[in-house]
C-alpha cells in the first residue's frame, strides 16, 4: 500500500455519524472534495490492527459514487461485542491509489453489537447429619466458549458476590454450544458457589451471565 502523510485537514475523514437498527449499521461522514476513494477497515475492537499493519486483504474499497447512492455506508454487525470501523482517505494519482495516514481517530467509530447470553444453574444435594454436600452446575451457552472465560468461586457462610469474594477455581474443559454439565463436586455444608467471568471488564462487553 502507498501511504502518505496528510498535508491538509481537508483530506481527513471526520464527523462520523452512525445509525443502528437491529444488526444493520449506517455510517455517514464528512467527505472532502480532495478525497476520491476511501478504504474501510472493519474488525472486532479487541483485534484491531494499527493502520501501518493493514494490508489490502483487511480493507474494502468504497467509492464516492457508492457513498452517494447509499447516502452513506451500509454494513451489518455479524459478531458479538464491539465492532470498530476505521475509514482511510485515498487519492488516485497516475493510476495508483495513495492512502493517507490520518494520525487522529476522527476516522474511527465503535459500534456495540449484541451480547451472547450464558445461562447457568447451581444446585446442592445435602444428606442429613453429613458435613459435606454435592454441587451440580449446568451451563447453557449460545456460542462455544473458552474454558478460561469463566471461573467458579467458593465461599463459606454465604454466596460469593464477586470473583474476589472467595476461593477461585478454573474450569478444565471448553464449553460447547448448548448445555454443559461439569462433574459434580463436593464442598462443606456451609459453603456456596457462584459463577463469574475471569476478566469481568473485557467479558461484559461480549457476554451476559444469567443465573437460572
Amino acid at each position: 500500500m502507498n501511504w502518505e502523510t496528510i498535508s491538509s485537514p481537508n483530506q481527513e475523514i471526520k464527523d462520523i455519524k452512525k445509525t443502528i437498527r437491529d444488526a444493520d449499521v449506517h455510517l455517514a461522514w464528512f467527505w472532502s472534495n480532495d478525497i476520491d476513494f476511501v478504504y474501510i477497515y472493519k474488525a472486532a475492537a479487541e483485534n484491531m490492527k494499527p493502520p501501518h499493519e493493514l494490508t489490502l486483504q483487511d480493507l474494502k474499497l468504497y467509492t464516492r459514487e457508492e457513498y452517494k447512492a447509499a447516502q452513506g455506508y451500509l454494513s451489518r454487525i455479524e459478531s458479538i461485542g464491539i465492532t470498530a470501523y476505521r475509514i482511510l482517505p485515498c487519492q488516485k494519482r497516475d493510476g495508483n491509489l495513495v492512502v493517507f495516514n490520518q494520525e487522529n481517530d476522527d476516522n474511527l467509530v465503535y459500534i456495540s453489537g449484541s451480547k451472547a447470553n450464558i445461562y447457568y444453574s447451581i444446585s446442592y444435594k445435602k444428606k442429613l447429619f453429613q458435613t459435606r454436600k454435592k454441587v451440580r452446575m449446568s451451563i447453557i451457552t449460545e456460542h462455544p466458549l473458552d474454558k478460561e472465560l469463566l471461573v467458579y468461586v467458593k465461599k463459606s457462610g454465604g454466596v460469593p458476590v464477586s470473583v474476589e469474594d472467595g476461593t477461585v477455581y478454573p474450569f478444565v474443559r471448553d464449553f460447547n454450544t448448548g448445555k454443559t454439565v461439569p462433574p459434580e463436586i463436593e464442598i462443606d455444608k456451609n459453603e456456596y458457589i457462584r459463577l463469574f467471568f475471569r476478566d469481568n471488564t473485557k467479558s461484559v462487553q461480549r457476554y451476559q451471565l444469567i443465573p437460572q
